[in-house]
């Protein structure tokens, strides 16, 4: 009977052997994976944001595509939640630097002495039995210290896990709200189809109210697990949200915290770490500058270095509208409108006919152009009637604009289509002839349709659109 359990217990003492040396030295690759965190957060947390800014200004533009907004809202809310997680991350990550860094010391300092004599300070009163009784020796601060190190790095890994899960969860929610309410609104939705409709944001009102209860389960040390009773109607809940969640990645780091460490203790750094969070960003939006107002770039009284091209910073998209320079000498105004997938929307109502502009030839038709043409792309810009959809539908797309100066109606201006220099925005370009404004400041106005706010889940009609002031920009004839 022994002989059969020796390989099993050998095994078992190799591996007990194993993870004792690797615990001894996980110091090294706690220091060696804080540092290079520490490094790519600091230097990649600026390239994200920049990678954020451009994805949402040219893919996540509700109204820009056929996905529903609430999808679109909720791949934001994950993008834009990733910096928050990231900040935690390198926020729990300097902790631990610091408290390694004091422990290393600790441990230097023991090899000179690691005895304190307490007797030659010649306490007196109170102090003589209060001091040695609270103050730990060395070697328990170098114990001490290295426990709460490898809790804090856990915990870092924890954190951004659960920030994770949270995001995946009430994305998923969001998403399936927004497919939800897409077909209860749609007008060729028969009445089965709201029915059904109407049961899944039911549904899926329900899971949020779960999804809320499996995460207090969480911050409550496993409360509801707790019940004879309610443990039985959550069980199938949690092993859910579980899996959609990922928790099982961080459960044995959860379980071990909240069974090997006082509840008070984990409060507790949890809420310091919030509030370290929370005053960075408190201390970030601070406005000491009471007397100055909020920007909007829809007074001619503010100025914004957006609008011009030689002052426009090099990572800032154009959102409206640029010209090349505040200052005009040649008597001709370049102004340049960024088309806003936003619209797409509007345009489909009053430009039916410009829709989808790209030229796609089959193949067929390219070898048939191709026998009278050198190429296809030579076949392509000798096609007339091409070139006549292209002039409607410029006409078309830009009647939902209005350009004043100084009050003053600009028509019969001429368009083309344009793709800026700074990142490719796609526009409309027109060149204004401004001599006869005469030296000094001018303000351009531009207005354009815009949709009412009930169409976000609806199809746009012309009843909704309303010409509204967008943008207005200040330039000065030399």
């Amino acid at each position: 009977m022994s002989n059969t359990e020796r390989p099993k217990s050998s095994e078992e003492g190799k591996l007990r052997r194993w993870v004792s040396n690797l615990q001894l030295e996980s110091w090294q690759l706690e220091l060696l994976i804080t540092g290079f965190s520490i490094f790519l957060l600091a230097s990649g947390l600026e390239e994200f944001n920049s990678f954020n800014n451009r994805f949402q200004e040219t893919k996540l533009i509700n109204g820009a595509n056929d996905v529903n907004p609430l999808i679109n809202d909720s791949i934001k809310f994950i993008l834009n939640t990733i910096p928050i997680g990231l900040k935690f991350f390198l926020i729990n990550l300097l902790i631990h630097l610091l408290l390694r860094g004091f422990w290393i010391g600790i441990v230097g300092l023991s090899s000179v002495s690691s005895k304190i004599d307490f007797e030659s300070l010649r306490f007196k009163g109170k102090f003589r039995r209060f001091i040695p009784e609270n103050v730990k020796s060395l070697d328990e601060l170098i114990l001490y210290l290295d426990k709460i190190s490898s809790v804090v790095f856990a915990y870092t890994f924890l954190l951004v896990f659960s920030i994770i899960s949270v995001v995946i969860v009430f994305a998923i929610g969001l998403s399936a709200m927004g497919i939800s309410v897409e077909y209860m609104m749609s007008p060729d939705s028969s009445g089965l189809a709201v029915g059904l409709s109407i049961l899944m944001v039911i549904v899926v009102m329900f899971y949020f109210f779960m999804a809320i209860l499996f995460f207090l389960d969480t911050l409550l040390f496993s409360y509801f697990k707790k019940s004879r009773w309610f443990s039985i109607l959550y069980y199938p809940f949690y092993r859910f949200f579980s899996f959609i969640s990922f928790a099982f990645i961080y459960r044995s780091i959860y379980y071990h915290l909240i069974t090997n460490f006082q509840k008070k203790y984990i409060i507790s750094f949890t809420l310091v770490l919030l509030v370290v969070v929370y005053s960075f960003r408190a201390a970030g939006q601070l406005n000491i500058d009471k007397y100055y107002p909020e920007y909007t770039d829809k007074s001619e009284l503010m100025i914004s270095e957006v609008f011009y091209d030689d002052s426009r910073m090099e990572e800032q998209y154009i959102r409206t509208a640029s010209i090349p320079s505040k200052f005009v000498s040649n008597g001709f105004l370049e102004l340049f409108i960024r088309y806003n997938p936003g619209n797409n929307a509007i345009l489909k109502v009053i430009c039916p006919d410009a829709y989808e502009m790209e030229y796609r030839p089959s193949v067929l038709i390219g070898f048939q152009e191709g026998m009278k043409a050198d190429s296809i792309i030579e076949a392509m810009t000798n096609n007339e009637e091409y070139d006549k959809r292209l002039l409607a539908s410029i006409e078309c797309q830009t009647s939902m604009f209005e350009v004043y100066i100084d009050g003053q109606l600009q028509s019969d201006l001429d368009y083309s289509f344009k793709q800026h220099a700074a990142h490719q925005e796609k526009g409309y370009l027109t060149v204004i002839d401004v001599a006869q404004f005469g030296r000094g400041k001018h303000v351009i106005e531009l207005k354009g349709l815009v949709a009412s706010r009930t169409t976000v889940l609806r199809e746009v009609t012309e009843k909704d659109l309303s010409m509204k002031t967008k943008a207005k920009i200040s330039f000065w004839i030399e």
